[in-house]
């Protein structure tokens, strides 16, 4: 029976990324590597504007691999785990619910290789007992994620689910990171704690291959940027949301429903989000159809947002984190009160 972490999300209103910050990778084992990537330093303030606006719930992305000793210690650099803790807190000062996850590992040492599981396993767990060490009295509102997109970059399955090896890794690795936390006990003891698919892919293999934990307080994380043609800048994609393509969020989330929430298991959607192509509008329709569908199920989504709205990049910015103004009002409204 997981009804208590149903009961955790369902105060969840909208959740917001602190995107490319945290888990920016420039800058080395610094702990200037949070502004590395063109974001300013996070301040109490920039957290105080997203919870104002209706965001209760935060994700804090955050990349180790740079701050870390050694095996099999793996000793988390004390200035960093300072600072990564200094930037939760900023979430907990405003009552927010929090998901701290590891994030660009899979840049570094998490490649998805079956071979490699008893190392790959041995360090996520060492990554995640310090943590939970640190935050062992911190309340129900912090959520640990235990890994990101989990992949084999550049393999031919990538992005799509990976092989059945992989997936099985994923599994094992999951168990690595419950067990690590769970045996530092206080808080720790029935935290919730989120776990993924190979790549927080939806397909059904994949999700058909996840396998559930029978501990009592976990959720399930996905990422769902659909459709990927409409909410990113690739070679096919367009920028009109007329309704036609709602057929593709309908398949995903029931394949979503199949293999999860009919069978009684929290699902969270970490990452979302449309990238912004001159297109207010048909964004504010997407999000209609996209939250209105995960909400029939109270599926709770994290938005995306990395600072980048003008230029180049990813233009997922909703926050102009220096001047703490939101890029477009139209936008952030749909996703605040298509939630609420």
């Amino acid at each position: 029976d997981r009804s208590r972490v149903f009961d955790i999300l369902s105060n969840i209103n909208i959740g917001w990324n602190l995107g490319n910050t945290l888990d920016a990778t420039g800058g080395g084992n610094s702990v200037n590597a949070e502004t590395s990537w063109g974001n300013p330093k996070t301040t109490q303030e920039i957290v105080d504007t997203v919870n104002d606006r209706g965001f209760n719930a935060i994700r804090i992305p955050v990349t180790f691999a740079n701050h870390l000793g050694p095996a099999p210690e793996y000793t988390i650099s004390a200035d960093w785990l300072a600072r990564v803790k200094e930037v939760v807190d900023y979430a907990v000062n405003d009552g927010m619910y929090i998901i701290l996850d590891t994030h660009h590992e899979t840049n570094y040492w998490l490649k998805t290789d079956p071979n490699n599981e008893a190392a790959l396993c041995e360090e996520l767990a060492a990554i995640w007992k310090q943590l939970a060490e640190a935050f062992k009295d911190y309340d129900e509102k912090l959520m640990f994620e235990g890994m990101n997109e989990p992949r084999m970059a550049g393999s031919a399955k990538e992005w799509s689910g990976g092989t059945p090896a992989e997936r099985k890794l994923i599994n094992a690795m999951n168990k690595a990171f419950i067990d690590a936390v769970r045996a530092t006990g206080g808080n720790n003891a029935d935290r919730v704690l989120i776990i993924c698919t190979y790549g927080h892919n939806s397909d059904e293999p994949t999700l058909k291959d996840l396998e559930i934990p029978s501990d009592p307080n976990i959720a399930v994380a996905l990422h769902t940027y659909t459709p990927y043609f409409f909410t990113y800048v690739a070679d096919g994609s367009y920028s009109v949301w007329n309704g036609s393509k709602k057929n593709d969020i309908t398949w995903q989330y029931n394949n979503i429903k199949k293999y999860l929430i009919d069978k009684g298991i929290p699902v969270v959607i970490t990452e979302t989000g449309a990238q912004f192509k001159e297109n207010t509008e048909d964004i504010v329709r997407w999000i209609g159809d996209y939250v209105g569908t995960l909400d029939q199920d109270g599926v709770k989504c994290f938005i995306w947002d990395n600072n980048i709205y003008h230029g180049n990049g990813e233009k997922f910015g909703l926050l102009n984190r220096s001047l703490l103004k939101w890029y477009n009002d139209d936008i952030v409204d749909a996703y605040v009160n298509h939630a609420a």
